[in-house]
């Protein structure tokens, strides 16, 4: 046979055999506890164990340990709600000075601190004139009417009245008087008390003095 060259032989080689499968439950040996990465997965912010700041976190408010309700005691934490229903807290007036009058209405030794203290208000713009009553003109306990009734009458803002019957802050800050005045500086000491009718001129001069 002339011209012809060599005939290939047909492969007959069986075909390859495919890769085996990989394992679906856990592909690459990967961890299959659920999670993508080594990242916290909690989604939640750090948190001491009573919901605050992990502890040694930077407090940025004041902490004031009240001592008592005589001149040169730090003064407790008064709370009560003022004439327009809204939450009040002395140690949130830190940094700020203080004339408190605590009273009952239907005794004319409130009626007429207030009255004098109103007269010399104006001229220390730079003290919160606050008034905490206890029962009003008719001997009934304060309500937020009460309240603003005072508010208005003598130009204090906040005052103050307790929903609670039992008038724990009343009682606490009268210290057993129908009428009792403090003056608070400004770092929360009580600079000065009086019982009884406090006398305009006499606050005046104690403001003027007062830190």
């Amino acid at each position: 046979m002339g011209g012809g060259g060599t005939a290939f032989e047909p492969n007959t080689d069986p075909p390859p055999q495919p890769p085996p499968q990989p394992d679906t439950a856990n592909p690459s040996g990967a961890d299959d506890t659920g999670s993508a990465s080594a990242a916290d997965d909690t989604g939640s912010v750090a948190t001491d164990a009573d919901g605050g700041p992990p502890d040694g976190s930077d407090d940025t408010g004041v902490v004031i340990e009240g001592t008592g309700y005589n001149r040169g005691d730090v003064a407790f934490n008064l709370t009560a709600t003022d004439q327009a229903g809204l939450p009040f807290s002395l140690h949130n007036r830190y940094g700020s000075k203080v004339a408190l009058v605590v009273g009952n209405l239907d005794v004319g030794t409130t009626r007429d601190t207030l009255s004098n203290l109103s007269d010399i208000a104006s001229g220390h713009s730079d003290v919160s004139f606050v008034a905490l009553i206890g029962r009003d003109a008719l001997g009934v306990q304060c309500n937020q009417a009460c309240a603003a009734t005072v508010q208005s009458t003598y130009g204090f803002s906040p005052v103050l009245w307790e929903p609670a019957a039992s008038m724990a802050e009343f009682n606490a800050w009268a210290q057993a008087q129908n009428t009792r005045t403090y003056l608070i500086d400004s770092t929360m000491v009580i600079d000065w008390t009086k019982n009884g009718t406090a006398n305009g001129s006499q606050v005046d001069d104690k403001l003027d003095d007062l830190d």
